[in-house]
């Protein structure tokens, strides 16, 4: 039984190779599509003519050229050398198209809190405490806590100032602090998670840090109260196209090839196409696909979604040309989707 597939073809910065004209001929496409280079192909699997519309073709695929290549010789003896590795969308069928659209990159913002202490004064004796509580966790949402403890001296600068070196002394720390003494704030910005946001190659998914921020003092009862003027939270943000959301896409895809054990050794698996630090623009198709079941006599149907990552900024006519050949069939579905623009 077939379940939701996804498929990411992930592009390079290159321009439309020029023997890719409509109707070119799978051939063609194998001898001369360029690593990186993604074109839709028609039906018959040549290229799709920019302006053809689902009368023309009621099934279009996309496909990828690979940096792998090799030479062929077929049953009539005709050698074909220096043939590219493609990878293939599944057929996207017009009538079943569900949705498209393009996604233009933006970029990725971690959390950052300010915690307003002006107006207010220390006591010399009395314990403040900086406690930050992480809700990103997610074994233990909320219930994970950094305290960094300071015990006053009178001065508030002097007092705000040694929070701060508690926190940035910390090896540990998901936060980086500052203390700016003309405006009596403290900043707190969240760090890059190591083991999501360093290789291509790293195991745990793309997540960022979450965290709620309280600066409390010690009372004569032993209580604890609150020590700020205001605490002001500028949410995150994961952005759209980033390498590490790119590379997420492209490591789920792998497993309907497959591709399971990453932490066992050996780790057998194919190099990643992503590149770490690049930027991409997204195409996302929702599709369906219909299949014959072999536990009944009629056609179903499985969901299914394929992903185009063309890196920006772009100095080649990739997405152009691509979107070229893909926004007049899109228009013709039956869902007369609006064109795409990224």
């Amino acid at each position: 039984m077939l379940t939701r597939v996804n498929k990411v073809l992930i592009g390079k910065d290159v321009d439309r190779t020029a023997a890719l004209v409509g109707g070119a001929t799978i051939a063609t496409v194998i001898g001369n599509i360029v690593e990186g280079e993604i074109v839709a192909l028609d039906e018959n699997k040549a290229v799709l003519t920019a302006g053809s519309t689902v009368a023309d073709t009621d099934t279009i695929f996309l496909c990828e050229g690979t940096g792998t290549t090799y030479d062929y010789t077929n049953e009539s003896g005709t050698t074909v050398t220096s043939a590219r590795k493609i990878i293939f969308s599944d057929p996207i069928e017009g009538a079943k198209v569900k949705t498209w659209n393009g996604n233009s990159y933006s970029a990725k913002s971690e959390q950052s809190t300010a915690i307003s202490v002006s107006g207010k004064t220390t006591t010399s004796g009395t314990e403040y405490i900086l406690r930050i509580v992480y809700k990103d966790i997610s074994e233990h949402p909320g219930q994970f806590v950094h305290s960094y403890r300071v015990v006053g001296t009178g001065t508030l600068d002097t007092d705000m100032a040694a929070i701060v070196a508690k926190v940035q002394a910390h090896k540990g720390r998901r936060v980086n602090a500052s203390y700016a003494t003309d405006t009596d704030i403290i900043t707190l910005a969240a760090r890059p998670i190591p083991d999501c946001t360093t290789s291509v190659n790293d195991t745990d998914e793309f997540s960022m840090v979450h965290f709620s921020a309280f600066l409390i003092y010690v009372d004569s009862n032993g209580n604890w109260q609150e020590f700020n003027t205001s605490i002001t939270d500028t949410a995150r943000s994961y952005g759209n196209g980033t390498w590490e959301q790119v590379r997420d896409m492209e490591k789920f895809a792998q497993g309907y090839k497959g591709v399971f054990n990453r932490i066992h050794f050996p780790i057998v698996k194919p190099d990643f196409r992503t590149v770490k630090d690049a930027t991409y623009d997204l195409v996302v198709i929702e599709h369906d696909k219909s299949y014959q079941s072999p536990d009944n006599q009629y056609v179903k149907q499985t969901p299914l979604t394929t992903v185009v990552a063309i890196p920006v900024p772009s100095s080649g006519t990739q997405m152009a040309s691509l979107l070229a050949q893909l926004n007049p069939w899109m228009a013709s579905c039956p869902g007369a989707f609006a064109n795409v623009s990224v």
